[in-house]
């Protein structure tokens, strides 16, 4: 349900325990899938471009037990492997949900095997329907000025671009320019 001004009520979304999507499914990340994703997390190419951390596998195994369930209580992130039956192919989350605005944020990345098969599109079509369907009127998306890649993707699912945040992202050890994305549940 979305948010209410006059009755003083906020969004009632929460993120997807999982979501299918052709032979795709997201879901959340367990223990088992670290050592398939923590290289992602070092790598400049896929994590470097998905803002992760830069983390080894025993941090991202403390991360996923002791903080993520905290993060996706409150709003701020619920992370998804993307997996085609048992190999992980990438990562989604969606984050910074604002329950005063009905608004969302999601994001992706893929190993570099997985992309050019419409794996992020197709992902990032289904966490956006999801919130649609589910009070979101307001998606957005971030990218590093320059990831065309990513900007491909957005492009693709009708996502407009709005402008630029000045060094928002992380990138490389510096702060860098990110382009603001959105859609609005009106658009589709």
């Amino acid at each position: 349900m979305q948010s209410d001004r006059e009755q003083a009520t906020l969004s009632t979304y929460r993120f997807p325990e999982e979501l299918r999507v052709d032979e795709l499914l997201l879901r959340a990340p367990v223990d088992a899938d670290v050592e398939a994703v923590a290289p992602a997390f070092l790598d400049p190419d896929v994590g470097g471009e998905a803002s992760l951390p830069p983390v080894d596998a025993e941090t991202l195994r403390g991360m996923l037990r002791d903080q993520l369930p905290q993060l996706r209580e409150t709003g701020l992130m619920s992370p998804y492997v993307i997996v085609d039956g048992e190999t992980i192919l990438g990562g989604a989350t969606l984050h910074h949900f604002d329950p005063l605005r009905d608004a969302v944020e999601v994001g992706y990345w893929l190993f570099a095997s997985a992309r050019g098969r419409g794996v992020a599109t197709r992902s990032v079509r289904a966490l956006v329907d999801h919130a649609f369907q589910n009070g979101i009127y307001r998606v957005e998306a971030h990218v590093r000025v320059g990831n065309e890649r990513s900007e491909n993707v957005l492009g693709r699912l009708g996502f407009v671009r709005e402008g630029v945040k000045r060094r928002h992202l992380r990138h490389d050890g510096e702060r860098v320019d990110a382009t603001i994305f959105s859609l609005l549940a009106d658009d589709t």
